[in-house]
């Protein structure tokens, strides 16, 4: 059976090892000057060579034929250790042996004993922050006066999670991500190798999708070659295996954006979804675009050259004078929030829709302040002035009857004037059973005017009636401000009124559907009424 690419081209040496300079230069410096410390903290993100150069400082520090400070990787000392052979190498898995009797019998027993054959007893842990609290405080004393054949290297990628006093008796280092080019140049190695050729910009897009892990880069380019098959491998074939989401893709839903392109933007995240594209994936792709904009904006474009091809930066060159310092911020606040609400969405492009309509109309609302938005850039397709200048009629002639009633009011001495408006403004002009029963024919009608607002309707309830005035609930407080901006509302309001046939106004707010369905049930079940 083949190995897998990242365990046949593990770094066998300090000088193999990517992307860590800072670590390997002290590790090294430690063993010139014999000043080897007795325990050693290793954490950062995942795949990033942790464990590979704890290993590599085993076999360094018992290495027999050691050369610039290098393990020979020839001696019978560096082979036992390659193998897993050496019973004085010993590395334990602490997400599958937290308990405290293991611990006790695996390492404070056993450290007391004298090597074997090797020069120190080195202990692996890796994932330490796994283990119990009875477990780290077995392990106290040992890390705090260790023998002096003992060498404890603790890997983690939740530093976190390790009590200080565990910290405080290592020496910490932190492992960074790898960036693009440095992984980039760490498969070309590989390939070269292989004897395969493949196009650098299969090895940009793999580099960029590991988000800085070599292991997740090198996992990636196993599965295209042996995807392949061939002596060449395209763009074209890799798109095969990489994951859906591409950087060209980001890229023009970007510039829509930027060209407030409401309508377009939306519809290419409709047909990424059709494609098979990872929501999730795609937002934090576009997150992460805009925050490369974000720093170029600044004028630190190193970021945005070593993240893409040539090609990329010249089309994100054309975008950057479209957007502002601060229309960057909002994007990058807006799919934050998107994201965070997508593994709740039953509609999988929902709620970035909704960050679009957000983005794209708070900039039309600020140019046309008091003037309708253009339909062109939010997709709303209106009714036309008439229906909205009856309304306006209706209103002022409601407001003419209401000072009526509380002029004749005020004529009652002995009946509080305040009290009789709020029971005149609370009486509903329509049932709210009658509402709920119309809202499917709402959202059908809706349906035929606008592409997105029913999308976005499909997530909220009617409420209440108070006069007039149709309360909507929605579960997230961004669906709720999007339906109460006002060419929103009045798109609603004048399909509502010509399903139902009355003029009503509409209140769209924030609050918990599955409590307030869980209190419905009850009162349907048992009857009776909130107090």
């Amino acid at each position: 059976m083949s190995q897998a690419i990242y365990r046949k081209y593990r770094p066998g040496k300090f000088s193999d090892v990517t992307g860590q300079d800072h670590v390997i230069q002290t590790l090294q410096n430690q063993i010139k000057n014999d000043s080897v410390a007795h325990a050693y903290l290793f954490t950062g993100p995942r795949g990033i060579g942790k464990t590979t150069v704890a290993r590599l400082l085993a076999k360094a520090v018992n290495c027999e034929k050691s050369k610039d400070f290098e393990p020979c990787n020839a001696c019978p000392a560096c082979e036992d250790i390659a193998g897993g052979a050496s019973l004085d190498v010993v590395e334990i898995d602490a997400a599958s042996q937290t308990d405290v009797e293991n611990v006790r019998e695996n390492i404070v027993k056993s450290v007391r004993f004298t090597p074997n054959r090797l020069k120190y007893k080195v202990y692996i842990i890796d994932e330490v922050h796994m283990l119990s609290a009875s477990s780290f405080n077995a392990l106290l004393k040992t890390l705090e006066e260790p023998p002096a054949h003992g060498i404890f290297i603790l890997a983690t990628t939740e530093i976190h999670k390790v009590p200080q006093t565990i910290i405080s008796r290592c020496q910490r280092f932190d492992f960074r991500r790898i960036p693009v080019p440095m992984l980039v140049a760490r498969l070309m190695g590989i390939i070269d190798q292989e004897g395969i050729k493949v196009d650098e910009d299969v090895l940009q897009e793999v580099a960029r999708h590991a988000d800085g892990c070599a292991r997740d880069a090198e996992s990636l380019l196993g599965q295209i070659l042996a995807m392949a098959g061939q002596d060449s491998i395209s763009m074209e074939a890799a798109s095969l295996v990489l994951p859906a989401t591409t950087t060209v893709l980001v890229l023009d839903f970007v510039d829509s954006l930027a060209n407030d392109q409401a309508k377009a933007a939306i519809e290419q995240l409709d047909n990424y979804v059709e494609q098979g594209i990872d929501m999730p994936q795609f937002m934090d792709d576009v997150i992460d675009f805009f925050r490369i904009l974000l720093f170029a904006k600044m004028g630190n474009r190193d970021l945005l050259e070593m993240s893409f091809n040539s090609d990329t930066v010249a089309g994100a060159d054309q975008i950057l004078p479209k957007l502002t310092l601060s229309k960057i911020t909002q994007a990058i606040a807006a799919f934050l929030e998107a994201r965070r609400h997508m593994k709740l969405d039953k509609i999988p492009q929902l709620s970035a829709e909704l960050a679009v309509l957000d983005l794209c109309g708070k900039k039309v609302g600020r140019e046309e302040e008091g003037r309708v938005e253009d339909s062109s850039k939010l997709d709303f397709k209106e009714q036309g002035a008439g229906s909205g200048s009856e309304r306006e009629v209706g209103n002022n002639q409601q407001e003419l009857e209401t000072n009526e009633i509380v002029g004749e009011v005020e004529k009652e001495p002995t009946v509080p004037i305040q009290a009789k408006e709020t029971v005149f403004d609370s009486v509903p002009v329509i049932d709210l059973a009658e509402v709920k029963r119309k809202w499917p024919d709402v959202f059908q009608q809706l349906k035929q005017c606008n592409a997105s607002l029913p999308i976005m309707i499909q997530a909220g309830q009617p409420s209440a009636v108070n006069g007039d005035q149709v309360e909507i609930s929605f579960e997230y407080a961004l669906y709720a401000d999007t339906m109460n901006r006002d060419k929103n509302k009045k798109l609603l309001e004048e399909v509502m009124k010509k399903v139902i046939g009355k003029p009503l106004r509409i209140h769209a707010k924030h609050e918990n559907l599955k409590a307030d369905q869980a209190v419905s049930d009850l009162i349907d079940q048992f009857g009776g009424s909130v107090v």
